[in-house]
């Protein structure tokens, strides 16, 4: 393992890379060199984990803490205990910055800030009321809930999509593999005997040899406009913002999305409220958890009409997005002081709509990619097999 040092020798301060079993033993081998290490910092070395997600380990390691806490381990001990049980590179990392931040004297949500493109703002903000009210325990169980909801919610998306997406590439590979070996013997075959072919084998050749001389050249400006088309919405903050406005219309799929980020909207503003967040940082929270900007900018219209004094259930109603029972909602949670749970079934409300509304797409979906297999293998037989019945017919 490699380690940068920085230390001071003959009373100049030097940057050093060594290799060492762990950071005593570099220590060691400094001091040997006549240094005095001022810091030691491990390298993080190639990793392919690193590029695999790490919300899950990032729930246990939540979990280790809150259950720590609540037995009143020392701080810098449950920290070491998270660095020696996770094995994702960027946590196993992040972790040994928070100790090493902790012994300098910081504060833990302090700590935690510097990785907010790691654990995202709502759980720093969330760590930081825990840590002003000294419910760190219930708050780092909070956070785990809250990451297990997002993962069940991610799951369940991968899950529909994944039979459909595996069936429409095979079945395009299969296709394409049967074009670019398969027909063309048939094709020599049917010129040698000249026969009079039907108008499906005439349109599967010229599919045939289209793919075939274009394929290549369609594969990569399809790649080429995706990424241009990726570009443009990072940019052009208007753009992005009306095609988002578009994609919610579109029929089932739109609502789909919509459903989402509502359901993470509510759930975010749920968990700041559980938390004891003022309601502007509990808004703010809620907005940073919205993926479609076109919601995004109606949310933060909620937040411009607090600020002006209006109480939430109006400002939530004048965006025109939640639907009437939600509206209810929020109006009684306000009037009886319950608005907490209220937030909690609405979340669960947009959750299950959501779940509905995925079913219903894949209820759609799986028989549509049956009669497009089933179309396919039927035009392919029936391109082949035509000819080879009308020859046989002429010869009878």
């Amino acid at each position: 393992m490699k380690f940068k040092l920085s230390g001071i020798k003959n009373s100049k301060h030097i940057y050093k890379t060594m290799e060492a079993k762990n950071p005593q033993e570099a220590y060691d081998k400094a001091e040997i060199l006549g240094i005095t290490p001022v810091d030691i910092i491990p390298i993080e070395s190639f990793s392919i984990q690193s590029f695999f997600p790490y919300e899950h380990e990032l729930l246990l390691s939540f979990r280790q803490i809150s259950f720590m806490l609540g037995s009143a381990i020392a701080i810098d001990e449950i920290f070491q205990q998270c660095i020696t049980s996770c094995v994702h590179p960027k946590i196993k990392s992040m972790y040994q910055d928070i100790l090493k931040s902790l012994l300098q004297g910081n504060s833990l949500s302090a700590s935690f800030s510097k990785f907010v493109s790691i654990v995202g703002h709502l759980r720093v903000a969330m760590i930081e009321v825990g840590e002003n009210s000294a419910s760190l325990p219930e708050i780092f169980e909070l956070l785990a809930k809250e990451i297990e909801q997002k993962q069940e919610e991610s799951a369940e998306f991968k899950k529909k999509f994944f039979y459909p997406c595996m069936v429409f590439i095979c079945t395009i590979l299969a296709f394409g593999f049967l074009n670019a070996k398969v027909l063309p013997e048939f094709t020599r075959l049917f010129e040698e005997m000249s026969i009079e072919l039907p108008f499906l084998t005439k349109a599967l050749i010229f599919s045939g040899n289209f793919f075939s001389q274009w394929g290549i050249f369609i594969l990569i400006s399809l790649i080429f406009v995706g990424s241009v088309m990726k570009q443009i919405p990072q940019k052009s903050k208007i753009f992005r913002e009306k095609f988002h406005r578009y994609f919610l219309k579109l029929p089932i799929f739109g609502k789909i999305f919509l459903y989402r980020d509502l359901h993470r909207y509510f759930l975010a503003f749920y968990f700041c409220e559980k938390a004891g967040l003022e309601i502007k940082l509990s808004l703010k929270n809620a907005y940073l958890s919205l993926k479609n900007e076109f919601l995004k900018a109606k949310f933060q219209e909620v937040s411009a009409w607090i600020e002006k004094g209006e109480n939430l259930s109006n400002a939530l109603c004048k965006i025109e997005i939640l639907d009437v029972m939600s509206r209810g909602l929020i109006i009684s949670g306000e009037k009886s002081g319950n608005l907490e749970r209220m937030l909690q079934i609405s979340s669960i409300h947009y959750k299950n709509l959501y779940s509905q509304n995925l079913e219903r797409f894949n209820r759609w979906l799986e028989p549509i990619m049956s009669i497009f297999v089933g179309f396919l293998v039927l035009w392919f037989a029936l391109g082949i097999l035509t000819p080879m019945w009308n020859l046989n017919s002429a010869v009878l």
